[in-house]
C-alpha cells in the first residue's frame, strides 16, 4: 500500500454555487468575530518572551497531523509521517490514539470525512470534518479540535456545517443524531481530551447567519470604496 502525505501548504479553498459564484467559507466569515481568548494567549506568550507567531505555527502543524492521522486511521490509509520531526508525530499520535478509543468506544462507522459542501440557499460553503453512523443509524457530525478548550465560536462553526450536510442531503441521509465537538490535547495527560454534544443548534446558527450577513456587508462596503 503506497503512503499518503499531507500537504502542509494547502491552496486556498474556493466555494463555488451552481452558476459559477464564489462565495465565503465558514471559518472566514466567522473571523469576523472579536475573539478575546485568541488575544489573551498572544498577550501572555509575550509576556513570557515567546513569540506567538512561531508558538503558533508549531501547534498548528500539530493540530493538522493529527487531523491528518485521524482521518487516515479512519479511512485505513497509512500516512507518510516522515517530514515531521519525532517530537511532533509523538505528540500527534497521542491525540490521535485518545481519539481512536473514544471513536471504538461508541462504535461509530464512517460514512464521510473532508466533505466540501456548498449552501445554495444562503451563500456559503464548509469542509466537514466526519459525518458517521452510530450503531442505531443515526449520523452525527464531528468536528475535531487541537485546541487548549472548546470556545463558543467553535459551535457557531459547527452549526453551519450542519447546515451544510442537511441542506445538500435533504430527504436522504439527515443529521438527526448529535453534533460533537471532539477535543483531542496534544499533551500524554488523559485528561487533555474532552467531547462535547449538542442535538439542537438552532441559536448557533443564528448566530453564524449574523456574521456571514456582517462579513458580506463589510466586503460590499470595501468594494464600493475601492
Amino acid at each position: 500500500m503506497d503512503k499518503v502525505k499531507l500537504e502542509k501548504t494547502k491552496i486556498h479553498q474556493k466555494y463555488l454555487l451552481a452558476d459559477g459564484r464564489e462565495v465565503v467559507g465558514v471559518t472566514t466569515a466567522l473571523g469576523i468575530m472579536n475573539k478575546p481568548a485568541l488575544l489573551a494567549w498572544a498577550w501572555a506568550e509575550g509576556k513570557a518572551g515567546r513569540d506567538f507567531r512561531k508558538v503558533k505555527d508549531q501547534a498548528a502543524d500539530i493540530g493538522t497531523l493529527a487531523h491528518f492521522l485521524c482521518e487516515c486511521h479512519l479511512k485505513r490509509l497509512e500516512a507518510d509521517t516522515s517530514e515531521f520531526s519525532p517530537a511532533d508525530l509523538s505528540k500527534a499520535e497521542n491525540a490521535v490514539i485518545k481519539f481512536m478509543t473514544w471513536w471504538d468506544n461508541n462504535g461509530f462507522k464512517l460514512v464521510a470525512s473532508e466533505t466540501q459542501l456548498v449552501s445554495e440557499m444562503f451563500g456559503f460553503g464548509g469542509t466537514l470534518d466526519i459525518v458517521a453512523e452510530d450503531k442505531g443509524g443515526y449520523l452525527h457530525l464531528i468536528d475535531i479540535k487541537t485546541s487548549k478548550a472548546i470556545y463558543d465560536e467553535y459551535w457557531f462553526q459547527v452549526a453551519a456545517y450542519h447546515e451544510l450536510w442537511n441542506e445538500t442531503h435533504f430527504g436522504t441521509s439527515v443529521l438527526k443524531g448529535e453534533t460533537y465537538i471532539v477535543r483531542i490535547g496534544k499533551k500524554a495527560d488523559e485528561d487533555d481530551f474532552e467531547m462535547l454534544g449538542r442535538i439542537n443548534l438552532d441559536n448557533e446558527f443564528d448566530v453564524f447567519l449574523k456574521c456571514l450577513a456582517l462579513y458580506k456587508a463589510v466586503k460590499e462596503t470595501k468594494q464600493k470604496k475601492g
